[in-house]
């Protein structure tokens, strides 16, 4: 059940859109629920849980804060938050001067994974732009485009939105501020599990042999590859099994123990959660064409 309480004081010039989208945008795209500039005054606040959208906000100039999951943090001019507000949030004005904001509500397609991908980089719901940050030019972009009412509205604005959740997580990643070379025993674990995916491989024997902890090994893997160590392997079998499934007519057992799998129905699910189809389908699929 979704609710909200709120007290909409903001200037006569600020901007409020609600949109809904086409049949086909609603199953196929990102779509703009909601978008808008504000330019609020210390009594505005909105207080919310059990809304099916993603929210983006941009301080402009002013301060906000903004409480989520437990924390409350303070907005200041170049800060922007991004949040599920399926889960409980309030944001609001911090002192007398006007806190002015670009904001965006959206759902469909891939918004859902680009937001664990955020969560999972960022650990928080906020992050500080630098000077010249597009994110502003991105969002008045997309107010602009929700004017036009064309055929071509709701493609380019889904377009933008896939660009702005880009953007996004490519500002967090540079903000992690990765070495300029990632570590020697990085490359040396990614060269065993490309030569030894066929064997039993474990996170301690390969922390073991780089002579590293193994959940400093882990931390540092996910960070320079994008990849935990398990998902690399598991990429690295997947590739094989692909190749097997089309250029030999082994068995589904026999090629789940060619790559290293031991049970053959631990393969098959393996197989079907990152290609979407079972390992006989695509075998079909591949003879076929």
């Amino acid at each position: 059940m979704s609710w909200e309480r709120a007290n909409h004081d903001w200037s006569k010039d600020s901007v409020r859109m609600s949109l809904t989208p086409s049949v086909w945008a609603h199953t196929t795209l990102h779509y703009v629920q909601e978008i808008g500039y504000f330019r609020t005054f210390d009594a505005y606040y909105t207080e919310r849980q059990g809304l099916a959208s993603y929210l983006l906000v941009y301080t402009v100039s002013g301060q906000g804060k903004l409480t989520y999951r437990n924390h409350t943090y303070t907005l200041k001019s170049g800060d922007l938050f991004y949040i599920d507000c399926s889960e409980y949030q309030y944001y609001g004005t911090v002192g007398e001067a006007p806190w002015e904001m670009l904001w965006v509500h959206w759902n469909g397609g891939s918004s859902r994974g680009y937001y664990e991908q955020f969560v999972e980089i960022n650990g928080g719901p906020v992050t500080t732009t630098l000077i010249h940050s597009t994110f502003p030019v991105m969002l008045r972009k997309l107010i602009a485009l929700q004017h036009e009412k064309s055929v071509r509205t709701e493609l380019l604005t889904s377009q933008l939105l896939v660009d702005l959740m880009t953007e996004l997580l490519l500002h967090i990643m540079d903000t992690e501020q990765l070495p300029e070379e990632r570590p020697e025993y990085i490359d040396d674990m990614i060269k065993r599990m490309k030569r030894d995916y066929r064997q039993r491989l474990s996170l301690e024997q390969l922390a073991k042999d780089c002579a590293v902890n193994k959940y400093h090994l882990a931390k540092q893997f996910k960070r320079h590859t994008g990849f935990s160590p398990g998902e690399f392997l598991i990429s690295l079998r997947m590739t094989a099994a692909k190749a097997l499934l089309k250029e030999t007519d082994l068995t589904i057992a026999e090629i789940a123990d060619a790559v290293g799998i031991e049970h053959v129905s631990h393969f098959i699910n393996l197989f079907k959660r990152r290609v979407s189809i079972t390992p006989l389908r695509f075998r079909q699929q591949w003879k076929k064409s």
